[in-house]
């Protein structure tokens, strides 16, 4: 194994629950539903059962994603992007841990490149990370089509095992021979990328991240507003 000084370090953070409080798609579809872009009940209610299902590690996300993104039907992505821009100033950047930043911007001082990888539509994802000075973003591709997103996923999801998938095709682009991997996450979702970095840490933990933290002597946070 290369010596830690001789390899590219690399912080990479899950985004939900853990660099803010909250879901971003629950808040979001929230947010559409109190501004009264969507006016159906049943996409809040399927964001709950999806909540539940996610905490379980039950989650079938391309069948979730289907039914969710029918909100954005036959919208144009230039007037969500609008919305998002509003999303994440009213919404997202109160919800953004003081302890996150913190911990962002010790890195940044290290010349350390800051990923945010999330299991959130990337359209989303990438505004968000954008405002926390990430480097790279990385959430589930959504394929277009006349100018709106469709209901189809691009490519590999970044969920689960994904994250880690989507994270090794990205360094194989990179000048990069040997990545040290810092990671941050909240969930149980995120074991594959826990096992696969060089030292994770625990940050709100759920229960089942918890015991695979005890069990492999992770580093645990509690970060609060």
């Amino acid at each position: 194994m290369p010596n830690q000084s001789t390899q590219t370090k690399l912080a990479i953070f899950d985004l939900d629950d853990t660099l803010i409080r909250g879901d971003s798609s629950v808040l979001w579809t929230q947010y559409l539903w109190d501004k009264k872009i969507i006016t159906d009940p049943r996409f809040v209610e399927a964001d709950k059962e999806m909540m539940e299902l996610y905490n379980a590690g039950n989650l079938d996300m391309v069948t979730y994603l289907k039914s969710n993104l029918q909100t954005l039907e036959g919208i144009k992505i230039e007037l969500v992007a609008e919305w998002l821009e509003d999303f994440v100033e009213t919404i997202i950047l109160p919800r953004v841990y003081p302890t996150a930043l913190s911990t962002i911007t010790s890195y940044r001082s290290q010349g350390i490149p800051i990923i945010v990888i999330s299991a959130t539509v990337s359209f989303i994802v990438n505004k968000i990370a954008d405002r926390l000075g990430a480097d790279v973003s990385m959430g589930i591709d959504i394929k277009r089509s006349n100018g709106c997103y469709t209901t189809e996923v691009d490519g590999i999801p970044t969920f689960k095992e994904g994250k880690v998938k989507r994270l090794t095709q990205w360094i194989s682009h990179q000048p990069i021979t040997d990545a040290y991997i810092y990671f941050y996450t909240d969930s149980a979702n995120d074991l594959p990328m826990c096992y696969f970095a060089d030292e994770t840490f625990i940050i709100n933990g759920d229960p089942r991240l918890l015991q695979a933290a005890n069990e492999n002597h992770w580093p645990q946070y509690s970060w609060s507003l």
